[in-house]
């Protein structure tokens, strides 16, 4: 009985198994409660904004350092990235940037880890990341970085294959009159039961809009069939989608006048609305001073300028629909971090982030 699945799971949240992968946003956790098994996260921004650089810290580097810091952790992290903008060396390269600056207070960014233009990297920073090598060779057991575009069909065989190495797949028959009216039977999937329960499988595509052409499909039609798979693997293998998508949206459309709403709207998912129908939660991520916004809910924007970003629950099926938390931005270290709220931000609050990277 479906009743009984009901009561298992139940007894597992009783036994603090239910409690999912922190994503390090503790003011957004009532509402956006860590990262769950069987959820389908969608996060969309504009260009420049940072969704990249959240997505990695919420859904890769969170998870990993729960469970890497808890001793003797029952769950176990398995993360598939297709990263389809950046390479996997500047992906890691980015990682290190950010361990530098949680771990030595320290603001390097790739350009400067890297040595690119004028830039030479200390002997100093280059001991600093020879430090860092036990981190990210523990995050790599736990981390495939795919940063070759695959098609949407491409990624569903890849990821059915690796459910079915990772737990029992069961099929059962049915029956169903042809064309012709005749009786064909044939199986179909039934249900599927992990080798572990503990296992998070997080699959992450940045961005959406740059699946490679399959069958001719323009893109909007590549990101729905690529939406179509996701919620069919978060479905029967419990896999944990997390989809990137640019937004595409005019601050001056008149719509926007009517409703008085500068922010990004579901409609704004530029490319496709499949994902948003498809997704559990849907967030947003805005930049004010790329509007030339200098105060925003309260916060003053003239002062942070790009140091602030505003996070939003557009659609959350569990509620937290219009959630909004305030973020300083480290952008050369990959760092969000959660900010007081407005009336209760203070100069040196202001100052401690203006003076980042100083």
């Amino acid at each position: 009985m479906i009743f009984d699945s009901v009561l298992e799971e139940i007894k597992r949240g009783q036994e603090g198994l239910n409690q999912g992968l922190p994503h390090g946003l503790t003011k957004l956790s009532q509402f956006l409660p860590n990262v769950q098994q069987k959820t389908y996260y969608l996060i969309g921004a504009s260009t420049g904004c940072g969704k990249t650089t959240l997505v990695d810290q919420m859904f890769m580097y969170e998870p990993f350092e729960y469970i890497n810091n808890t001793p003797d952790c029952e769950f176990v992290l398995d993360i598939d990235y297709f990263s389809f903008e950046i390479d996997k060396i500047t992906k890691i390269t980015k990682g290190v940037s950010r361990q530098l600056y949680n771990k030595y207070k320290i603001v390097a960014d790739v350009n400067y880890i890297l040595s690119r233009g004028e830039h030479r990297v200390s002997q100093e920073i280059y001991d600093k990341v020879m430090e860092c090598r036990d981190y990210f060779e523990k995050l790599e057991s736990s981390l495939t970085v795919f940063d070759m575009p695959e098609n949407p069909t491409g990624i569903n065989k890849y990821l059915y294959r690796k459910a079915e190495k990772f737990g029992k797949v069961y099929r059962k028959e049915v029956e169903k009159l042809d064309e012709n009216g005749q009786t064909v039977k044939f199986e179909v999937f039934d249900r599927y039961e992990p080798f572990n329960k503990n296992r998070y499988h997080i699959v992450i595509i940045d961005h959406i809009s740059l699946l490679p052409e399959e069958r001719g499909y323009n893109t909007k039609q590549l990101i729905d069939k690529m939406s179509q798979y996701l919620v069919l693997l978060r479905n029967n293998f419990n896999i944990i989608p997390v989809v990137v998508q640019q937004l595409n949206y005019d601050i001056n459309d008149p719509m926007r006048a009517k409703t008085n709403r500068l922010t990004p709207m579901l409609s704004d998912f530029g490319d496709s609305k499949y994902t948003t129908r498809d997704a559990n939660y849907v967030l947003s991520l805005f930049s004010p001073m790329t509007f030339d916004i200098q105060n925003f809910a309260g916060y003053n924007v003239e002062k942070l300028k790009d140091r602030f970003r505003s996070l939003e629950i557009l659609k959350g099926r569990d509620g937290g629909i219009g959630t909004r938390v305030g973020l300083g931005y480290l952008g050369e270290s990959g760092i969000f971090k959660e900010l007081p709220r407005a009336d209760q931000m203070t100069d040196l609050h202001y100052d401690s982030l203006i003076k980042l990277g100083k």
